[in-house]
């Protein structure tokens, strides 16, 4: 088995909260320079820059995952990876669907850009992204399962969580994995969120500006691969995820 670093959560400059030098080959170029091998761009409920980040990585020997940051009818944050950018951009069609038709205030959230493939500032999406979905959290997973995807709920330890929101994960949801913020640690969640040990953890540098990327875990897989991907997120066969040491 290999080791592989990675960082699964991070938006660009699509999402209205992302500082406005979070191009993708500025991502991509910030990742490279702290050893990473496994990306995925997860901005809010759009994978609009999803094409042009894939293309970046690629130039640059970096695995690219396909993946969202959804928000649920619930206001629960989940990570989605899925095999391909079609399967990406179907479910996007999907979130877009059950989007409130909501016009972003630019001055107050931020800009939503989507770039060119010389990453450059191409349009402006309109719809403002960074809200709730009409899709329940039932519903996203059973959807992006089917689109032959994977989900990781967000950030267990901070708001719009399924502990924040729900208080509790629906063991009937068969969730293997989850995230926890780079602000805590294994031991602190031990205390706070004991439930919680019987799954795996992960931690993304959920980064809003190029400073703040970097490699919290590594993938131990056989291969750069969606399927060996989903076998570590479900701790299959040797492949799983382990911290780093912060």
């Amino acid at each position: 088995m290999l080791k592989f670093k990675s960082d699964l959560h991070l938006h660009s400059v699509l999402s209205p909260c992302a500082d406005l030098l979070m191009t993708p080959a500025e991502i991509v170029n910030k990742a490279k320079q702290e050893g990473i091998e496994v990306l995925a761009l997860t901005d809010h409920n759009s994978a609009e820059n999803a094409e042009v980040f894939k293309y970046f990585c690629e130039q640059n020997d970096i695995f690219f995952i396909p993946a969202m940051e959804t928000e649920t009818r619930e206001e629960i944050h989940i990570l989605s990876f899925f095999p391909d950018l079609a399967s990406l951009f179907e479910w996007q069609e999907i979130v877009y669907a059950n989007l409130p038709e909501i016009e972003n205030d630019e001055d107050f959230f931020g800009p939503q850009i989507k770039c060119s493939f010389s990453d450059e500032f191409q349009s402006k999406v309109g719809r403002f992204l960074a809200g709730s979905s009409e899709l329940s959290l039932e519903k996203c997973l059973k959807t992006i399962s089917s689109l032959g995807g994977i989900v990781i709920p967000s950030h267990m330890d901070r708001r719009n969580s399924i502990i924040s929101q729900l208080g509790f994960i629906p063991p009937e949801l068969g969730i293997e994995t989850i995230e926890i913020s780079k602000n805590t640690t294994i031991e602190e969640v031990s205390k706070k969120q004991p439930q919680l040990l019987c799954y795996q953890m992960i931690q993304n540098s959920d980064s809003h500006y190029l400073k703040e990327i970097r490699s919290y875990h590594n993938l131990v897989m056989e291969e750069r691969s969606f399927a060996e991907f989903l076998k570590a997120v479900k701790g299959e066969k040797g492949r799983k995820i382990i911290l780093s040491e912060n």
